[in-house]
């Protein structure tokens, strides 16, 4: 069960949707129906001959029958002020650290469920682990 505090009216939950995995892997459907905003943190925790895998995010509108690609992730990526928000379908980490992500906000109205898929590119022999934690705010 995910952990949740409340933060000036607003609930937020923090459920990992991926722990510590070395191959390419799908989370269990996570309800977010009603959120008001949802980050995701892609982590690589390797040390030595990092592992690659890119990260994706399904949705669905009904329910969680049905997921679709969600291509409107917002990437952390620095812009200037002349730029617009950056919005990527996928996230590839192949070296050790942790991705910021968001659901783009404006879309979220529709969706009930979401899904992570990690997809490890390479063999056993590099090191590391893939990881991926949500923040869910209503």
């Amino acid at each position: 069960m995910a952990s949740h505090k409340t933060y000036s009216g607003n609930i937020v939950y923090y459920p990992t949707l991926i722990d510590v995995v070395t191959e390419t892997t799908t989370s269990s459907a996570q309800l977010v129906a009603g959120a008001r905003g949802i980050g995701i943190e892609f982590t690589e925790g390797g040390t030595v001959n990092n592992r690659s895998g890119d990260l994706t995010i399904t949705v669905s509108f009904d329910g969680g029958t049905n997921y679709r690609n969600y291509s409107m992730l917002i990437s952390n990526t620095t812009n200037t002020n002349a730029q617009t928000l950056t919005r990527v379908a996928s996230v590839t980490r192949n070296s050790a650290g942790t991705d910021i992500l968001w659901l783009s906000p404006e879309t979220l109205g529709g969706i009930t469920h979401i899904k992570a898929t990690v997809t490890v590119s390479d063999g056993v022999s590099p090191t590391g682990n893939f990881s991926v934690k949500a923040t869910i705010t209503y």
